[in-house]
């Protein structure tokens, strides 16, 4: 959200550049936002100068400048803003980044000379994805330029029609049909360069996924041998049948059960062990802040001696010395480091004492915290279970975690005796991965949507619980009034966006709304901002919460885990930004252009909107210049982690929440950002043919955004959400939509101009990409979710000490059978297949001899006219084929086959570009791939653990409830000694530390962040840190 308010503040900067809005487009596509104001809907203003342009590109060039150059300035000294993931002790050795020189620019070159392979290798299979996609696209656009910029541009700007400027460079330009041919020819090269594009990439995909996947970092997780099973009938929900289904490859089985108390009691026990941390924290800084003013006041007579900075532990250290004299106090009579009597102001007496970070005596009777807080002060609440009278927080909360702790054991040991109703779902762990896959491939239940695989390789942490209990008509009705919902929510979501953006003439309205006339009475700034920067920051987060709607709507429908559901979010936003960004803006554009001229003289329709349409497009040029610029820009500078990290990295005074915020990385949700540039993509192939400029912007644009992703990924960005790359292919997928509506805007187009020829070749076109598409559907969709069984075997037959070359022909050394045929192949019995054995001297058969033809030894029997005919063929083809091999000619053809190399291409050679970017299959396979590896991946196996995560591992696909810990508290030492007696009293019910955090002589906190307690807070098995 903190970033729609940013975006919708580079818009409004961008609005005030060029002076007063009149954008005439509706829906979500104003200005990359989603509204418009309907009193200019009707203004033709689609004819951009040159000078428009600039002033749309200056302002968001400077905001783009002023942002990297805050990079490059903060990024030596704010290195948890900038390279987190080059230190951070919560990733994995093999996670972290490899760091670049922290000079002002010397990071540069090496940051530019870092492949894509270390965001796959470093981060996620996602990331690196995510960046290919974008380089794919960048490429796309290039070949465009270079096909439609030299041809195109020259006719567009020559065309007859008496455009002006930008849209001179257009469609609409032209006025002889004649010329048209030339966007069809374009068209079919252009867009089976696109096809040839997909399905290269989808077959590099294949390939890699499937070299990931079965690489031990990933096949011997946990996850990668276990599957989801939904919609489970109640009749099979038990083990011992289960493992009647399955057989032996079958190795454990979790059956989640209703956990409805046993969830609000755990619920219960963290709010009310964190609700113990807060005040314990309370309860101590009060004590800090009072121990300070009796310092400085002279009493207790203490002097305090600030110690060098200890280097090893980044925290003040604090020498404490007590004298018998005080410089502001007559001679003491009691002895050093012995209590001080003092009274309060009521004249009751107090011994004050300092214990010091030591901490008190164990002998030591009564409360330390009361020697500097009154009882008055001591945190307290109002509980609603004790009728809303004032309790004390600390001893209410230990005695209710005392009391939680039988109750949650108890309800325990009857969900493990398998007392609670079961839910319809099971997680089947299988002994290998080849075993899951088989399982997951297999039909397990003989009735219609009962005990689907739902999906292989589901993480605990990723799983949505209440969807499990989703019955199978239920998930039927959900997903249908949920896409019923959508729908209505894609057609009609320019509604609410038009009524935000009449904010924008508030002015209009409050001279002829009578109940706003009090508005106009506002200072001119203050309207200022009503009618200009708070449209565009509304329309943004009204943008913004698409997506979370969207998300709302997976989980109700049923979707089972956090990954399924942004590959649901990302079907269905890129359906809401095809239809509101583009279809809605192009059609509403071109419309009010003509929409004056057509009332006027409606014979001139067909002329106006073939005119019109094309230049729509110049809208885009600036859509663009915003994603490219001021966008990345803003994603690069980080500014909201400078202030979370840098200005404030204390703030909220909780040791705990410190910690985990220092190390928690920002999560990209990949459903959310795809379809952005899917659509990006979509735009541009669209009218690549009727406006090419867009191209050169979009490729530029698009290279930008690919250089800000890559620093993210690398150094930024957390690398949590994976859905094992298949956001890739649906992405690629879904960039054939342009082709689509290219194709038929190219249609109506020439249609338009009467040009009949380019529309029969533009029909034609249409039916073979779509030929294109369900073909490599059909041949790639299988491969896409599925692991397949020879890969598999592979890797079975080199972990047993085979060849590579022996292996990937699943030979195995150690096999001393003799092959099934071998009797055949050494002379001996032949087995028949017919319906009488020879053999038997009771079958009457008849022997009819041995037949002979007179072929050149072909042994083909002749019974028959079909026999006899293709031993005619068959003679004739061979006499023809000896006569041909003795001229000449096949020594000239093989002298000049230069074809064959490149057709069928020896795998064994050194590739050129040209030719592994033909043969994806041959030079980017699976054992390329794979051996292209690191090596400490192919080698590193998550299944050896240690003992430690036994226990982690046994209820790893329970509920949360029965899999969580009790939690762990951690609070600030003081000098005063108050936290290590609530240490030893609170540790009675709760696990509690109060290491590694103190509070200094100035009552500012300290933490440890990369220290052993942070660790034992963020235990091993949760928050990540235990790969599943």
């Amino acid at each position: 959200m903190a970033d729609a308010i940013l975006v919708g503040f580079v818009q409004h900067l961008r609005r005030q550049s060029n002076g007063s809005s009149s954008d005439p487009r509706v829906g979500s596509s104003r200005d990359n936002s989603t509204s418009v104001s309907p009193l200019r809907a009707t203004q033709a203003t689609n004819s951009p100068s040159f000078a428009t342009f600039f002033t749309t590109l200056i302002p968001i060039t400077v905001y783009a400048v002023i942002c990297v150059t805050i990079l490059f300035v903060l990024r030596r000294r704010f290195v948890r803003v900038y390279s987190p993931r080059t230190f951070l002790s919560s990733l994995e050795t093999h996670e972290r980044a490899i760091g670049v020189p922290s000079g002002w620019f010397n990071w540069v070159i090496p940051f530019w000379k870092t492949p894509d392979i270390q965001v796959l290798n470093r981060s996620s299979l996602e990331g690196f994805l995510f960046l290919r996609y974008l380089n794919v696209l960048t490429v796309i656009c290039c070949v465009g330029l270079l096909l439609t910029w030299p041809i195109l541009l020259p006719l567009h700007s020559l065309g007859g029609k008496g455009s002006q400027q930008l849209d001179k460079l257009t469609f609409g330009n032209i006025s002889d049909a004649k010329w048209l041919y030339a966007h069809a020819l374009i068209a079919w090269v252009y867009f089976g360069f696109i096809l040839f594009m997909v399905s290269r990439e989808s077959v590099y995909f294949i390939n890699l996924r499937q070299a990931y996947m079965l690489s031990p970092y990933y096949a011997n997780r946990l996850s990668s041998r276990t599957v989801l099973f939904t919609c489970v009938p109640q009749q099979v929900l038990d083990e011992r049948k289960l493992r009647r289904i399955f057989g032996d490859t079958l190795k454990n089985v979790w059956i989640p059960r209703e956990t409805d108390d046993l969830d609000q009691l755990v619920k219960e026990r963290e709010q009310t062990a964190h609700r113990l941390e807060k005040a314990e924290i309370e309860l101590i800084k009060k004590a800090n802040v009072a121990y300070q003013k009796s310092l400085k006041s002279g009493h207790p007579d203490i002097e305090v001696k600030e110690s060098p900075r200890d280097v090893e532990e980044e925290r003040k250290e604090v020498k404490i010395s007590v004298s018998a004299e005080s410089p502001t106090s007559p001679l003491s009579p009691l002895s050093p480091g012995s209590p001080r009597e003092f009274t309060r102001e009521d004249g009751t007496p107090i011994l004050r004492t300092n214990y010091g970070f030591t901490g008190p005596d164990h002998d030591i009777v009564g409360s330390v915290a009361a020697q500097w807080v009154p009882a008055e002060q001591r945190p307290y609440h109002r509980p609603i279970a004790n009728y809303g009278r004032r309790v004390d927080t600390i001893r209410w909360t230990r005695v209710r975690l005392k009391k939680l702790a039988p109750k949650i054991s108890q309800l325990r040991r009857q969900y493990r005796k398998g007392i609670n109703a079961p839910i319809p779902a099971a997680f089947i762990e299988f002994r290998s991965l080849v075993d899951a896959q088989s399982a997951y491939q297999t039909l397990a239940h003989h009735s219609a949507n009962h005990m689907r695989a739902e999906i292989i390789g589901v993480r605990p942490q990723e799983i949505i619980w209440p969807s499990l209990s989703f019955r199978w008509w239920e998930r039927i009705i959900r997903r249908f009034l949920i896409q019923g919902f959508i729908a209505c929510m894609v057609i009609f979501w320019s509604l609410p966006a038009i009524g935000v953006g009449m904010i924008s003439s508030i002015d209009y309205l409050a001279k002829n709304v009578p109940f706003l006339h009090w508005i106009v009475l506002l200072p001119k700034v203050i309207l200022g901002l009503i009618s200009g920067l708070l449209p565009a920051v509304a329309l943004s987060m009204l943008m913004a919460v698409v997506p979370m709607i969207m998300r709302a709507c997976a989980r109700q429908a049923g979707i089972p885990t956090e990954s399924r559901v942004e590959l649901f979010v990302q079907s269905s936003y890129f359906l809401f930004q095809v239809v509101q960004v583009f279809l809605v803006t192009t059609l509403t554009s071109a419309a009010s252009s003509a929409i004056t001229s057509i009332i006027k003289d409606p014979l001139s329709a067909r002329d106006l909107l073939s005119k019109n349409l094309p230049t729509a497009s110049n809208f885009y040029i600036s859509y663009f210049i915003l994603q490219g610029l001021a966008m990345s820009a803003t994603r690069i500078v980080h500014l909201l982690s400078i202030f979370r990290h840098q200005l404030m990295p204390f703030a909220g005074g909780n040791p705990r929440l410190i910690a985990a915020k220092y190390h928690r990385l920002r999560k990209i949700h990949w459903g959310t950002v795809y379809p952005v540039f899917t659509n990006m993509a979509v735009i541009a192939i669209s009218y690549s043919l009727i406006a090419p400029i867009i191209l050169g912007v979009a490729a530029l644009g698009l290279s930008i955004v690919y250089i800000t992703y890559k620093y993210n990924l690398l150094y930024v960005y957390s690398s949590e959400r994976d859905t094992r790359g298949l956001h890739y292919p649906k992405a690629l997928t879904q960039t054939l939509t342009g082709l689509y509506l290219s194709e038929i805007c190219l249609v109506g187009l020439f249609g338009l101009k009467g040009a009949y020829g380019p529309v029969v070749m533009t029909f034609g076109l249409i039916i073979f990409t779509s030929l294109i598409h369900i073909s490599l559907n059909d041949a790639l969709s299988p491969l896409l979710y599925n692991l397949p069984r020879t890969l598999a075997a592979e890797e079975e037959l080199r972990k047993l000490g085979n060849d590579p070359f022996l292996a990937s022909n699943l030979t195995d050394v150690h096999d001393t059978d003799p092959p099934a045929n071998a009797n055949t192949e050494e002379g001996g019995e032949q087995g028949y297949d017919s319906d009488f054995d020879p053999s038997d001297p009771t079958d009457l058969a008849v022997d009819h001899g041995e037949q002979q033809s007179r072929s050149d030894g072909l042994d083909i029997p002749v019974e028959g006219a079909d026999k006899a005919i293709t031993l005619g063929t068959k003679t004739v083809s061979s006499l023809v084929r000896k006569e041909f091999n003795k001229t000449p000619i096949p020594g000239i053809l093989e002298k000049l086959d230069f074809w064959s190399a490149w057709i069928t291409p020896d795998p064994n050679q050194d590739p050129n570009f040209i030719m592994r970017w033909l043969h994806p299959e041959v030079f980017e396979s699976y054992h390329v791939l794979r051996d292209e590896m690191p090596r400490e991946l192919r080698e590193m196996d998550p299944s050896a653990t240690s003992a430690d995560n036994e226990s982690v591992l046994k209820d790893a696909y329970s509920p949360p409830s029965i899999r969580e810990r009790s939690p762990r508290l951690w609070i600030p030492r003081d000098l005063a000694g108050v936290s290590r007696q609530e240490v030893a009293h609170s540790g009675k019910v709760v696990e509690i530390s109060d290491e590694g955090a103190s509070f200094d002589e100035r009552g500012r906190l300290r933490v440890d962040l990369e220290g052993e307690t942070e660790r034992w807070v963020c235990r091993e098995g949760e928050g990540g840190r235990f790969k599943f």
